[in-house]
């Protein structure tokens, strides 16, 4: 009765089962049994397989060389377990998951073995195509990071990185795997369009725009990102995948064209029309909410007989670091800007009257105690300023710029190195 069950068994089992007997000559085993699983696995019937060896299965893609390693372990009496390549009676490949184990004869010595194999080429496959998509990505000329879902830490965790998102980050893969989305995060980094990112992709939307990062060394580098949540078998995002773009140098290319276009070519500070137009936004501020601010015009006191003595390169390097002196001495937000030759103006905000005027001093005291050594030779000038302070009736900022003119110039008028505040 239990002979008929196990026989049962092995006639509904869902893997292929081989049962082979040693062979005295080639092949070296020949099939005695298969089940109805062999017959549907291979195609092959059992009147087509008996008898013969389980070569009929081989073909040109079979790994001979681990043929041979399987029958070597079997002559030594050891069970083996395998993936082979073969080939169904139509000729058409599969991959086979062996688990081969050797029959004793009464003498103890190899008398057959009995086979169980399992169609893998579905998970063979897909394993193949995941090492190929693992190449690809290496070879990929941008930066990919796939991220992996932390329920626990409600965080974003990096799961796999590229050869690139090394090279672009100067990290070592053991260094960033298992790390938190804000890993390379710094000062310059939007946290809040990166908190914005996490969400989106949690909630299945995809993401794209441009952030900053920082490398392993501490330098910061400018990426465009994009990425897209990655859905599980029961429908949640679970990973998400970013491709990283470094498009520093297009971002550095920009800010410099940005700031040449803001900005005085020789000393740096903003050119007349950036300054203009902040003037004219100070003046729509006045006309919309109760602000105070102030307006400082200026020019130099024996600039030009330094230009005619000692050249222009003595005069080009007298504004420079006279530039610099006054810009390390201006509070945050103020406006400082080159209007031309060596007239200079300085914007205000949140500046009542009597502070404007107070500031004018205080830049007086700075050209008075500005020198520049050059050549052996120390060179200095004064300033004539002009101050005002900007109301609601003014049209543009021409007009105000000419009104602390005309304040510059009546302290030139009255002696030079001071300062006029215009009512």
């Amino acid at each position: 009765m239990w002979e008929s069950h196990a026989a049962m068994a092995l006639e509904h089992a869902n893997d292929a089962i081989v049962v082979c007997e040693r062979g005295e000559g080639d092949p070296p085993f020949v099939i005695r049994y298969v089940n109805a699983a062999f017959e549907r696995q291979t195609g092959f019937s059992r009147a087509e397989a008996l008898g013969h060896g389980v070569g009929i299965l081989y073909g040109p893609s079979t790994n001979r060389a681990a043929v041979d390693d399987l029958l070597a372990a079997l002559e030594e009496m050891q069970p083996v377990v395998g993936e082979l390549r073969k080939y169904r009676k139509d000729g058409t490949p599969f991959w086979a998951e062996v688990s081969i184990r050797p029959i004793a004869g009464p003498d103890g010595r190899l008398a057959g073995s009995v086979i169980v194999q399992r169609d893998v080429t579905e998970r063979v496959d897909a394993k193949e195509e995941l090492e190929l998509l693992s190449r690809a990505i290496d070879y990929a000329r941008d930066a990919i990071v796939v991220f992996r879902w932390d329920p626990v830490d409600s965080i974003w965790r990096m799961r796999h990185v590229n050869e690139m998102f090394l090279k672009m980050s100067g990290y070592d893969i053991a260094d960033v795997i298992g790390q938190p989305s804000n890993f390379l995060t710094g000062e310059l980094t939007d946290m809040e369009q990166l908190q914005t990112f996490r969400a989106a992709l949690l909630a299945g939307d995809p993401v794209g725009g441009d952030l900053a990062f920082y490398r392993k060394d501490g330098s910061h580098f400018w990426v465009e990102l994009s990425g897209q949540g990655l859905r599980d078998v029961d429908g949640n995002i679970s990973h998400t995948i970013i491709v990283y773009r470094d498009i520093t140098e297009k971002r550095q290319a920009e800010e410099r064209l940005s700031f040449e276009a803001a900005h005085d070519a020789l000393t740096g500070a903003f050119n007349r029309r950036f300054f203009m137009r902040a003037v004219d936004d100070a003046l729509r501020q006045l006309q919309t909410r109760d602000a105070e601010h102030g307006l400082i015009f200026f020019d130099l006191d024996g600039f030009k007989p330094i230009n005619d003595r000692y050249g222009h390169e003595a005069g080009d390097r007298l504004l420079i670091e006279l530039t610099v002196a006054i810009g390390t001495r201006l509070r945050d937000g103020d406006v400082f800007g080159r209007i031309g030759g060596d007239e200079f103006a300085l914007l205000l905000y949140g500046c009542p009257p009597d502070r404007t005027e107070t500031i004018a001093h205080d830049l007086l005291e700075i050209v008075r105690g500005f020198a520049l050594l050059w050549q052996g030779h120390t060179l200095r000038v004064g300033a004539s300023i002009g101050a005002v302070a900007l109301d609601g009736t003014a049209e543009s900022a021409n007009d105000e710029l000419r009104r602390a003119d005309r304040a510059c110039y009546e302290a030139k008028r009255a002696g030079r190195d001071r300062v006029v505040m215009s009512s």
